[in-house]
């Protein structure tokens, strides 16, 4: 959402290193749109919102069928990177180092291969290829050297359920090899694959990113249609194992399809966040652009549970301020004798619902954040909510994320007669109390937070219209200190 490539095709994986006060996000990229994933990019923020793109710094060798993710940490005077390289069917993992984080040289192959071991990965899973990516490397909290966990496939274990967090150990950080898996087989899919491992209070985390759950798993899916996302796992030991506590939500969960993917832990100072990027409707090999996304901060509760919330950077993402004039607002299915619409205010009520649409049109290309107290009041209806509305390309149709009385906030299509959510999360509003809600917005690619916390992000299977506005349904709503910012990309 916030940052796309300029000079390579397309980005994906995303991952950050922050140095001398600077933000380097790295990507795996795409040279050209019709081309597999053949290299890896970096561009460089000041403040974790704005980045300067510096272009590609590794590409695959040319015997290699495509490129895999990495990422970038210290050993001794040296930064070290890894990638994997496909070659029939078989993936291994090579390095790079650098100086400055810019300016990378690839390190002998021979001597720094690191390839799975039999005695403990498989040669020929039941579903998937075999995988050995991404090797997530940290100093060990016991002893010297280093520990990395990276994607792979057990070899022991049911078929179709040997998907495990692969572990490699190194004396130096730059000479990695095979260790044994760190999560118990048969309970994952072949096919899950290894985002980040950092340190929490007093565990450690990992983030396991699910794009779908085979049969044999799905038990873990809140919704009917399965629930693709970052599942997190914890552990009292760096090595392990690690498990799911059954208390912790999966992190940018969405279903039926994935509307982001592939989540790092970002360590930035003091502050631990995670960044990911977007994925649009036709996923990663479509016409439409894929971007990054804002970053966000992880806070961990007293039971040990993640969640995500607003990051205060993010605040550098606000722009120029834009009227927001209330008494304007168009009704749609609405009576205005049960509406009161006043500067700063609106309450807005209906037996069965509608709309009020904002009379500005904003620059949804270039980015627009809305932010609003919305009190959803007591009803004795069945099912009663209130939300926002982003119109698109059809005058009263769009998008409506909508905190309902039932206990989840949906997101879906709204056709100017009914409400089909797409997907959706657990939300409990409290009624008659205000909540702070904050609606990020760039081309067909939402986000929402209330009260600070992430709720959801979402792509759109329409193009924004440019008006934005507020929803309610079988009963009453009170919407006040409207604004709105245009993204300050």
């Amino acid at each position: 959402m916030i940052f796309k490539p300029s000079i390579v095709a397309r980005m994906w994986d995303t991952w950050l290193y922050y140095h001398g006060g600077k933000h380097y996000l790295f990507y795996l990229s795409n040279s050209l749109a019709d081309v597999r994933w053949d290299g890896m990019s970096v561009a460089v923020s000041d403040d974790g919102v704005h980045f300067d793109d510096h272009g590609p710094i590794i590409h695959k060798a040319d015997d290699a069928v495509w490129l895999g993710t990495g990422m970038v940490w210290r050993a001794g005077e040296k930064f070290m990177l890894n990638f994997s390289e496909e070659r029939a069917g078989i993936q291994e993992i090579f390095f790079a180092e650098s100086d400055d984080l810019l300016q990378w040289t690839r390190l002998p192959d021979e001597e720094y291969i690191c390839r799975a071991d039999s005695r403990w990965y498989h040669d020929d899973p039941t579903f998937t290829r075999p995988r050995w990516d991404c090797i997530w490397a940290l100093p060990r909290e016991e002893g010297d050297g280093y520990i990395g966990f990276l994607t792979a496939v057990a070899r022991h274990g049911p078929a179709g359920l040997c998907g495990t967090a692969g572990c490699v150990v190194s004396d130096d950080g730059r000479h990695f090899r095979a260790a044994p898996p760190v999560i118990e087989t048969g309970v994952w899919g072949d096919r899950v694959e290894v985002g980040a491992v950092e340190k929490f209070g007093d565990r450690y985390y990992m983030l396991l990113g699910v794009g779908s759950a085979p049969l044999g798993a799905r038990q873990r899916s809140r919704l009917p249609a399965g629930e693709g996302g970052m599942f997190v796992l914890n552990s009292e030991s760096q090595a392990g194992p690690y498990v799911l506590d059954t208390g912790q939500a999966p992190f940018l969960s969405s279903s039926p399809i994935l509307y982001t993917y592939f989540a790092r832990f970002y360590r930035c100072g003091d502050e631990l966040l995670l960044n990911h990027h977007t994925v649009p409707r036709s996923g990663h090999a479509g016409p439409e652009d894929i971007y990054f996304s804002p970053l966000k901060l992880v806070q961990r509760d007293d039971a040990g549970i993640l969640s995500l919330h607003w990051w205060t950077g993010n605040e550098a993402l606000k722009g120029r301020e834009g009227l927001v004039v209330l008494e304007g607002s168009h009704l749609y299915g609405l009576k205005e004798d049960a509406c009161s619409l006043e500067a700063g205010q609106a309450q807005f009520s209906a037996v069965s619902g509608g709309l009020a649409i904002l009379p500005a049109k904003y620059d949804t290309a270039r980015g627009v954040i809305l932010e609003a107290e919305v009190t959803v009041h007591a009803s004795d209806a069945a099912i009663s909510g209130a939300g926002l509305f982003v119109e698109g390309e059809a005058v009263n149709e769009g998008t409506l994320l909508f905190a309902q009385s039932d206990g989840r906030l949906g997101v879906g299509r709204y056709d100017g007669y009914a409400f089909r959510p797409q997907d959706g999360k657990p939300y409990s509003f409290t009624p008659d109390e205000p909540a702070r809600w904050r609606l990020l917005l760039r081309d067909a690619h939402v986000e929402l937070y209330i009260d600070d916390e992430h709720i959801q992000c979402f792509t759109m299977d329409h193009r924004p219209g440019g008006r934005l506005g507020f929803a309610v349904e079988a009963g009453s709503a009170t919407v006040s200190n409207v604004r709105a910012w245009e993204m300050s990309l």
